[in-house]
């Protein structure tokens, strides 16, 4: 529920109850019938502004269970991702890479017909793909350069190699940035992939461009994109998995997200993590 709306109704049940005393007492000193039904109709009406206050209470309450339970929920996706990329390296690489090593020395040492070689070859060729694919899926689940090298150099990464496979321009401005903390950095990094893969899917730019900055008063994230815009924002914001996900993720930490966009006029998205001096 908007701060506004609760704002504006307490304005609202304030006035209604300062107006109680003043109008009960000039509606007790008239008398008749008319006295009597304007005390009924306005005892009815102080009665709706405070249950309806009671329901805007309970709905917010509501509301800051969900943004903690959603909240909750992303950290602990995160994590799970994080625990099953571990896994991934360790279990599949400790299967991948001894077989990739067996076989370069099966190659080395045995001598036989072309038959043998051009299997071994295509063996070695599939386990190389196993790796690779491997290092992919770890990559997406956590990347690794995130948790050696911070936020910035993760950032540098991905969109390199996103763009670099769409053939989009694309620039990088980071500013100086102090570590965060590890699911700060994961919920910025979350905002620049899907923000950046709902540019090259659907967006026909041919330059995307990401600003990480750090301000007197928190880490201010900019992705901006020169292609088609969206058409219908208010829909795409309700409608919009990613566009939703995107906006409880920033919520969970504390942090706001705003997108502007036009038809032909290209997509920004701006995230902004207030964070102390």
């Amino acid at each position: 529920m908007p701060d506004q709306l609760v704002e504006l109704y307490e304005q609202v049940a304030a006035q209604v109850a300062e107006l109680d005393s003043t109008l009960k007492e000039i509606l007790a000193s008239a008398g008749g019938e008319r006295a009597r039904r304007a005390r009924t109709q306005w005892d009815e009406l102080v009665a709706l502004v405070v249950r309806q206050k009671e329901v805007l209470d309970e709905i917010g309450l509501r509301t800051r269970e969900l943004a903690s339970l959603s909240a909750f929920l992303q950290t602990h996706y995160e994590r799970e991702k994080a625990r099953l990329a571990r896994e991934l390296h360790d279990e599949l690489g400790g299967i991948l890479t001894p077989a990739k090593m067996d076989l370069s020395w099966l190659e080395a040492h045995l001598s036989g017909d072309t038959q043998y070689r051009e299997r071994m070859s295509r063996l070695s060729a599939l386990i190389d793909q196993g790796i690779d694919l491997k290092r992919r899926i770890i990559e997406d689940l956590r990347p690794s350069l995130l948790d050696h090298l911070g936020l910035a150099a993760a950032v540098q990464w991905f969109v390199d190699a996103k763009c670099g496979a769409a053939k989009l321009e694309s620039c990088v401005t980071v500013s100086k940035l102090e570590r965060l903390s590890p699911d700060l950095e994961i919920a910025l990094y979350r905002i620049v992939q899907e923000s950046v893969n709902n540019a090259v899917r659907h967006s026909k730019a041919t330059r995307i461009e990401i600003t990480v900055e750090r301000t007197e008063a928190g880490v201010r994230l900019c992705i901006h994109d020169n292609g088609v815009g969206i058409a219908d924002l208010e829909r795409a914001r309700n409608q919009s998995h990613g566009l939703v996900g995107m906006t409880h993720r920033m919520r969970a930490i504390n942090g706001t997200l705003d997108i502007s966009s036009r038809s032909g006029e290209g997509t920004s998205v701006e995230a902004f993590l207030p964070l102390a001096a």
